[in-house]
């Protein structure tokens, strides 16, 4: 008589769940900085310069590596996501779902969405402003009647579902961003959206 003898392989598997990731969320640089994430692109994240600039790596909720700074101008810096899997980026600010980046114009609403001093509207008041901010002086900006707090720097600012920039500063009730799409265009991006 015979023996048949079958090798059994057990094989573990275990399921990590991507951590999300939006406009709001709070980020670390390898320099320390705190900061927070802007609108997602198609593996890329945008944030405010301050927070990681050429040579730095961005960290995400948890302490996971995001990536590297890939691009650092004088007004944001891109993060590329090295690992897709292990992060969702969502197209959402504050809870609401990004659909696009059709800029508003003049008088057209506007909402900041700062996660520390929650969600304004107000209109935008000009285009293509020239601002002089202590890194330079910065052409191309959309000026609005937003009025920024401190811990505003970098919150989204959308109108409806469209993306429109993030708070560069600005001074009372006079609030400064840079077009998103400007910087899609720049960098060869693609806005995600759903």
């Amino acid at each position: 008589m015979r023996t048949l003898l079958i090798a059994l392989t057990l094989v573990s598997t275990t399921t990590t769940t991507a951590i999300p990731l939006e406009a709001g969320t709070p980020l670390t640089s390898s320099t320390g900085a705190r900061c927070v994430n802007g609108f997602n692109a198609d593996g890329y994240l945008m944030l405010h310069p301050s927070c990681a600039g050429a040579g730095a790596t961005v960290k995400g909720p948890g302490g996971g590596t995001i990536g590297p700074v890939v691009a650092a101008r004088t007004t944001y810096s891109i993060v590329k996501v090295v690992d897709p899997t292990a992060w969702d980026q969502l197209p959402r600010a504050a809870g609401t779902t990004i659909t696009g980046s059709a800029e508003t114009p003049v008088g057209g609403t506007v909402c900041m969405l700062s996660p520390t001093t929650g969600h304004r509207c107000g209109t935008v008041t000009a285009k293509n402003a020239t601002v002089t901010f202590p890194q330079g002086t910065i052409s191309g900006l959309t000026r609005t009647n937003l009025c920024a707090q401190p811990g505003d720097q970098w919150a989204a600012v959308i109108s409806g579902t469209q993306a429109q920039g993030h708070v560069l500063g600005g001074g009372g009730c006079s609030t400064y961003f840079q077009p998103v799409n400007r910087i899609l265009a720049a960098e060869g991006l693609t806005l995600l959206t759903r």
